[in-house]
């Protein structure tokens, strides 16, 4: 399987979501709006409930390349937030998108819940994860 992993999302009304919806902000993007930029520092993570969005990234060689596009059910910009770095790509709306926002603050405050292995555990996945992304380049 390429690309990011799937979460199956049917939108706000899944059952599964109504937890999540109840503490993440809701925020709605026109199309072609831009959600980050790479090199921005990172603030927020998010979960599309609706849409899709652009990923891509300026090249060794200065030039920007389409990397993927996402759709609803998947998240994004969780990484720049557990690794503490600027944004490793740019995020653009492709169609208009309704999207689930977590904060800094918030992922910060369920990592600080985890047990210290799994926090240990998800902080080593995160680095490598962005490490053969920059070997990748």
């Amino acid at each position: 399987m390429s690309g990011p992993a799937r979460i199956s999302l049917a939108g706000p009304e899944d059952v599964r979501m109504r937890p999540l919806a109840k503490i993440l902000d809701r925020k709605l993007f026109p199309p072609d709006s831009v959600i980050f930029n790479q090199g921005d520092a990172a603030e927020k993570a998010y979960m599309i409930l609706r849409g899709e969005v652009d990923i891509s990234a300026v090249n060794k060689n200065g030039k920007m390349v389409h990397l993927t596009t996402l759709r609803t059910g998947q998240a994004f910009g969780e990484m720049a937030l557990l690794v503490r770095r600027p944004r490793s790509a740019t995020a653009k709306t492709k169609t208009a998108c309704e999207l689930l926002t977590i904060s800094k603050a918030q992922l910060e405050e369920k990592m600080k819940a985890l047990d210290p292995l799994m926090k240990l555990w998800v902080e080593t996945l995160a680095e490598r994860i962005l490490a053969a992304t920059r070997s990748a380049e």
